[in-house]
């Protein structure tokens, strides 16, 4: 079994000298590649990202892009690098028309591409732009998951993973609804225009302080918004301790509640019908 083994490979023609010195290159880019991207990836970026981190204990968003973004770092410089190492500059020197021409192409078909990457970098370096901010953008909204080379990960109310291009949140107005320590919640609604509004007010601030989650200081408020056609319009305002840890529709869901049975029990009529006058000609026929 062995002679016949080394008889097979005696049989096995020699690679030619290109092929031996193009086979060694390719592996010498692969070595190249490798080692550098390796020595960044396990010798600078931990230590950049615990730097990062101690300065910057409370954006965990900045540490995780530090981490990610160098190690992109690393891949793009390696990739000159071992092509410089294995030799391969010859060739792309050689045909530098070709190499303008890739380029061109890529340049112009990847402009949406770096003007997103240069949105996230500036979203990551935003302090008020964090991952687990809830935001409103372009009449959505959701609570910000992950922020991406490219996109934006936002879970919405209805458990939805919507993709958001970097550049859409960079460029266009966004929203930190509970970004502070207070919210205010506006209500709505009609009343018939012969109820007595300083009661139905009363009722209404009633409803109100009855939650512990609504704060006494700004103490609610009802204000006339509107005088319309057929009803009073009224809107109730109240601020809710801690937005970033309060349901919000639960709040809402809870007061709206308790105004209708305590307008009820008042026997106050709430979105009374639209009074509207017709006119015309009304035709009766009889069947036969």
């Amino acid at each position: 079994m062995h002679v016949d083994l080394l008889t097979t490979l005696a049989q096995v023609p020699a690679l030619n000298p290109d092929t031996e010195r193009w086979l060694l290159r390719v592996g010498l880019f692969i070595f190249t590649f490798g080692l550098v991207y390796l020595a960044g990836r396990f010798l600078v970026v931990p230590p950049a990202r615990r730097v990062v981190q101690l300065r910057n204990a409370n954006n965990p968003t900045l540490v995780e892009a530090v981490d990610l973004y160098l190690r992109v770092v690393f891949a793009v410089v390696a990739f000159p690098v071992a092509i410089a190492a294995a030799g391969f500059g010859s060739y792309l020197s050689g045909s530098a028309i070709v190499v303008a021409a890739i380029t061109l192409a890529i340049g112009v078909a990847g402009q949406d591409v770096i003007s997103n990457l240069v949105s996230g970098i500036f979203l990551v370096l935003d302090a008020n732009f964090n991952v687990g901010d809830y935001i409103e953008w372009s009449g959505r909204g959701g609570t910000v998951v992950k922020i991406g080379l490219r996109t934006t990960r936002v879970r919405t109310p209805d458990n939805e993973i919507v993709t958001v291009p970097n550049n859409d949140l960079s460029t266009k107005p966004v929203v930190h609804p509970y970004d502070g320590v207070r919210y205010r919640v506006n209500e709505s609604l009609v009343v018939a225009y012969d109820e007595d509004i300083p009661q139905v007010t009363a009722l209404l601030r009633e409803a109100a302080v009855e939650d512990d989650r609504i704060l006494a200081k700004p103490a609610p408020a009802v204000h006339v918004e509107r005088l319309g056609e057929s009803a009073v319009d009224l809107v109730v305002r109240f601020w809710v301790v801690d937005p970033a840890e309060t349901d919000i529709l639960a709040v809402r869901t809870d007061f709206a509640s308790r105004a209708k049975d305590t307008l009820a029990a008042a026997g106050v009529t709430v979105a009374p019908a639209n009074m509207q006058e017709l006119s015309g000609d009304v035709t009766v026929e009889r069947a036969q």
